[in-house]
């Protein structure tokens, strides 16, 4: 029936497929979980934008002290630095305007469809949040008179 290679190594080989099989569960929820907290931060920002407003200011703080560092040293010419600086700028202020509510759509969704099975809390409770999250985009993309079907958003 079985040889003797077999029998050797079959204890062996399923081990390793639980073992393999466990950490891909393991790497699911943690990825389920990270979306779903994702989209948590941004329900957060739709409800409260100056959590948002903050949030953003402190990241770009940063980079533009690491900027107005490359100037002082000599590395950004006054040129290169009012480009950086504009660009920052722009992209800060495109962040700000982005909408919130479709972020957090996106992550829940992502959180309940692309990091299962096996169907984790997370995943569970992303699929609940992600209605409300796109209620609440639908409703900022009516007040701004944005024509839209409802797959357009799926």
């Amino acid at each position: 029936m079985f040889s003797a290679l077999t029998s050797k190594y079959l204890p062996l080989f399923l081990a390793a497929a639980c073992f393999f099989g466990g950490m891909a569960v393991l790497d699911l929820r943690a990825r389920a979980r990270s979306a779903y907290l994702e989209g948590e931060k941004y329900m957060a920002w739709a409800a409260s934008p100056e959590l948002k407003k903050d949030f953003l200011d402190k990241a770009y703080a940063e980079k533009f002290k690491k900027l107005e560092r490359g100037l002082s040293t000599g590395v950004l010419t006054r040129a290169e630095f009012e480009d950086r600086k504009n660009l920052l700028e722009t992209e800060k202020a495109f962040k700000l305007n982005e909408s919130s509510a479709k972020y957090a759509c996106l992550w829940y969704k992502t959180a309940a469809r692309d990091f299962t099975p096996p169907r984790t809390r997370w995943s569970r409770m992303a699929e609940q949040k992600s209605r409300a999250a796109l209620e609440l985009w639908k409703g900022e993309l009516k007040a701004e008179k944005i024509k839209f079907e409802d797959y357009m958003l799926e």
